[in-house]
């Protein structure tokens, strides 16, 4: 039997050493040195069938002067730096499947934690960044006043001479159509009608200028002051109070509300304090009050709604309004926010132009994100409804073909009237602002925002101190006036001047003038100023009672808060975070690139060079082992075949 399995072992052997012999035949390989003899084993007849079935798969691949897969992949191993690779090709056959375990897992971890980071880094995810800037200047934001109750004096003599709809009116006809209703079992009909009887939907149902002639106008402002570079500006016209100016805004729930604004940047820059004493209107004593707006009854106050914001934008009077006190003074410190928001593919933003500006009742504002979206939500009601939605910027004024959609008077339209509210309901609808959100609307790059604290207490004022105050607005007022038209001409022979003369020689100035006292100074020629002193009270002011509210707006200190958008994985940290996972994984840095290329460059010469093996230090030393394998192996078949023939 030994000598059965000794003879297999050396037809093997020999026929391994034939294609040993005529793969190196075909091959022409140069010259190699020797190797040196090898000296006989005891044991080599008992391992040289396994080394001949490894010799022959290894120059199954293996041809000379043309690298085979495993001869490439050997170069590589000897050519890069990555953790694990080198020991992959040398060594036990269990250490080497745990280095190939270790480097195919950690190059697993390394492509799906680099396939995740970069993931988040395309979402564009922002942080907000917020730093206190010392005594940086910043625009003086917008004052918008509204008066509650919002009716003036007018508005009730026009109601008295039924020549507009009073509300007492317009609910005698809301509780026409309750009855008539409930007369028809129309039970939803009625309690929503019911509803309706509110000031707003009072709003909708007059002509747009029967609105204004109901609410206030700017003389209700009895006095302003502006600080501005340390200078004090006083105004009792508060209409030509310098470096600013008055904007109506017609409000469903407070008619004529007044914006006070910078003209221009550097007017903005500049302003750091403004005051106005605000007269209240009517009081309930003076009026026939209306017996109308009982859904309101929850909303009605006595005082002024302010609202602070950017200058030419639109005030949201409903999310960010203020209640001012009547009767006190109230201080309003704000503290100004600059937004710098990052303009990003997932999160774009625009800096906006004129051309962004949009019209409410004619009047321009500038561009905001939200109110964008509210403007192209109110052309889909009109264009779908064919109604102006009150609560939205109103494009267009309402008319005949185009009325707000809570018109009711004249004649109610059952019919129709549910149809608009049907769609209304459809077209209020979310679904419709995100319609444009992010492809029609964007945010505001850069922008501000104000915090505001406010503070009540007792203002200590005499009706003689805004007396005389008012007498000095209006004689230099005249006076620079004058002096414009006629500069050439003496001051000393106008009345301006004579009411200054008057004023600086009046003895008392506690005891207010009365016309009967200054005609009986005839000698003293102030007859002549009787028609210049203003009238007193303005809007029937008392100072002593709730018929005013004094409101000021100033900034708390001269730092700017600033918010400033920045990406939570920047380009910068995708790269160190990728690094740090390449080093903890396999080691990889960025001399792997050149390894790469060194490799290519290896393998393309070796490719190039069919007759010589490249001939680098590494390159050589596999080709030696490959040669000296092959001696080997004759050698230890020929003794092996001289062993079998002594037996």
């Amino acid at each position: 039997m030994r000598k059965h399995k000794n003879s297999e072992k050396s037809i093997k052997c020999k026929y391994s050493n034939k294609s040993i012999i005529s793969e190196c035949q075909n091959s022409k390989l140069p010259p190699s040195p020797p190797p040196p003899p090898a000296s006989p084993s005891p044991l080599s007849h008992h391992s040289h069938p396994q080394q001949q079935q490894q010799q022959q798969q290894h120059h199954h691949h293996h041809h000379c002067g043309y690298c085979s897969p495993k001869l490439a992949f050997d170069l590589f191993c000897s050519c890069t730096s990555v953790r694990g690779m080198a020991k992959i090709r040398r060594g036990p056959k269990v250490l080497r499947i745990m280095w190939l375990t270790f480097v195919l897992s950690m190059t697993f971890l390394l492509l799906s934690s680099t396939a995740l980071l970069i993931k988040d880094f395309l979402n564009y995810d922002v942080s907000v960044h917020t730093q206190l800037i010392m005594d940086n200047p910043s625009p003086f934001p917008a004052l918008t006043v509204c008066h509650q109750p919002p009716f003036s004096y007018e508005a009730y003599k026009l109601w008295n001479e039924s020549k507009i709809l009073s509300p007492s009116q317009y609910n005698l006809y809301m509780r026409k159509l309750i009855l008539n209703a409930l007369h028809k079992n129309d039970i939803d009909s009625a309690s929503s009608i019911w509803s309706y009887d509110s000031l707003s939907v009072y709003y909708q149902n007059l002509d747009y200028k029967e609105s204004l002639n109901l609410g206030h106008s700017p003389t209700i402002f009895l006095n302003c002051m502006r600080i501005f570079s340390h200078i004090s500006a006083f105004e009792d016209n508060c209409t030509l109070l310098s470096g600013y100016r008055i904007r109506r805004l017609s409000h469903h729930q407070y008619l004529n509300c007044y914006t006070f604004e910078p003209i221009n940047m550097y007017a903005a820059n500049e302003t750091t304090f403004l005051s106005l004493i605000v007269g209240m209107g009517p009081r309930d004593k003076d009026i026939n009050l209306q017996q109308a707006f009982l859904p309101d009854v929850f909303e009605q106050a006595r005082g002024l709604r302010v609202v602070i914001h950017e200058a030419g934008t639109m005030p949201d009077l409903e999310k960010n309004g203020i209640h001012v006190e009547p009767g006190k003074l109230n201080e309003i410190n704000y503290e100004p926010i600059h937004w710098q928001r990052l303009n990003t593919p997932k999160r774009p933003c625009i800096q906006p132009n004129e051309s962004h500006q949009y019209l409410d009742l004619g009047v321009k504002y500038n561009y905001t994100h939200s109110q964008c979206l509210l403007v192209h939500q109110q052309i889909e009601i009109m264009n779908n409804c064919h109604c102006i939605y009150v609560m939205h910027p109103r494009l267009i004024l309402p008319n005949k073909n185009l009325p707000y959609c809570g018109r009711l008077w004249p004649q109610l339209n059952q019919t129709e009237f549910i149809q608009k509210i049907l769609c209304l309901s459809k077209y209020l609808n979310n679904s419709i602002k995100q319609k444009y959100n992010g492809y029609t609307c964007f945010p505001r790059c850069e922008f501000y925002d104000y915090e505001s604290t406010t503070s009540v207490t007792k203002w200590r004022a005499y009706p003689w101190q805004l007396y005389w105050l008012r007498v000095q607005n209006q004689a230099t007022q005249w006076l620079l006036n004058y002096h414009e038209k006629f500069p050439q001409h003496n001051i000393t022979m106008t009345a301006a001047y004579k009411l200054w003369q008057f004023y600086l020689h009046y003895h008392d100035l506690t005891h207010l003038p009365r016309k009967s006292d200054l005609l009986k100074n005839f000698h003293n020629n102030y007859t002549d100023i009787i028609s210049l002193l203003p009238s007193w009270p303005p809007e029937n002011l008392d100072l002593d009672s709730e018929d005013f509210a004094y409101v000021i707006l100033k900034r708390k200190s001269h730092s700017t808060i600033e918010k400033t958008e920045k990406l939570v994985l920047s380009l910068y940290v995708l790269i160190s975070r990728i690094g740090g996972l390449c080093s903890l994984t396999i080691g990889l840095t960025a001399a792997f690139f050149v390894e790469l290329f060194e490799f290519g460059y290896l393998l393309y010469t070796h490719n190039m060079n069919t007759a010589l093996v490249v001939q680098t230090d590494k390159c050589i030393q596999l080709q030696t082992n490959v040669h000296n394998e092959h001696n080997e192996q004759k050698t230890t078949c020929l003794q092996h075949n001289t062993t079998i023939n002594e037996h």
